[in-house]
């Protein structure tokens, strides 16, 4: 009796990181997805053998090497005949229905369900169709969504936080720290200075007067601004 081979339910994680370091209150670094595809169809057609040269030329056909005088099917880049296409486990025939191709032989769907389709981890349903790799997971393309405004990812990178996945524009909005000189998010990897009770990128902490960067130097302080030691006692700042 056939059996489904070792590691037919195997999840295979799809998920790269960007480079970067990160501490607490840094935004985290950027995930990206991988989506693979799920179902093919059989082309059907008809025809004979080619006449040339008074020989027929023959169309190899799986399972039966003759030459077709009649139906045909045309699937995988192969020829076959229609009755010997059939699902490599309950041999039901894929001639009109769907099939999917799976290490070197082709299955029907109920089939492929239950011995090789991987498991969502949200709906924990079986995916029939394109497959979401992410966080060492499977899942359906619609329910990998954003944990703040629940769309789904596509092929957007998304960053992680306590768990959850949220898109670029949701994470920046509720997690990152911003420069407090330019406001823009202090990236994974980007050098920085915390000074003042603020966190600044090294190149945004200067002085408020003349703009010489602070980083390293002692600097003194008016209304929340740094100042360098030329500058200290300026007026307006």
């Amino acid at each position: 009796m056939w059996r489904p081979p070792e590691g037919a339910h195997q999840q295979i994680s799809g998920v790269t990181r960007t480079p970067g370091s990160q501490r607490e209150g840094q935004r985290s670094p950027s995930l990206m997805l991988r989506v693979s595809k799920g179902f093919s169809r059989t082309s059907l057609g008809t025809g004979l053998g080619v006449h040339q040269s008074g020989s027929l030329r023959s169309i190899v056909c799986d399972g039966v090497a003759v030459v077709p005088r009649g139906p045909f099917l045309v699937a995988l880049g192969r020829s076959w005949h229609p009755e010997e296409f059939n699902c490599h486990y309950c041999h039901v025939s894929l001639a009109d229905v769907s099939f999917v191709e799976e290490q070197n032989n082709v299955y029907c769907e109920n089939c492929y369900e239950e011995f090789f389709a991987p498991t969502c981890a949200r709906c924990n349903t079986k995916i029939m169709g394109e497959v979401m790799h992410a966080l060492r997971q499977t899942w359906h393309t619609t329910c990998f969504v954003c944990a703040a405004c629940g769309k789904p990812f596509g092929n957007s990178l998304f960053h992680m936080e306590d768990g959850e996945p949220y898109c670029e524009k949701d994470y920046v909005a509720l997690f990152s720290t911003k420069c407090h000189g330019c406001d823009f998010p202090v990236e994974a990897g980007d050098k920085f200075i915390e000074a003042l009770g603020h966190t600044w990128h090294d190149t945004c902490f200067v002085c408020a007067v003349c703009h010489v960067n602070l980083e390293g130097q002692p600097f003194y302080s008016k209304k929340d601004k740094p100042l360098c030691k030329k500058h200290a006692h300026a007026i307006n700042v």
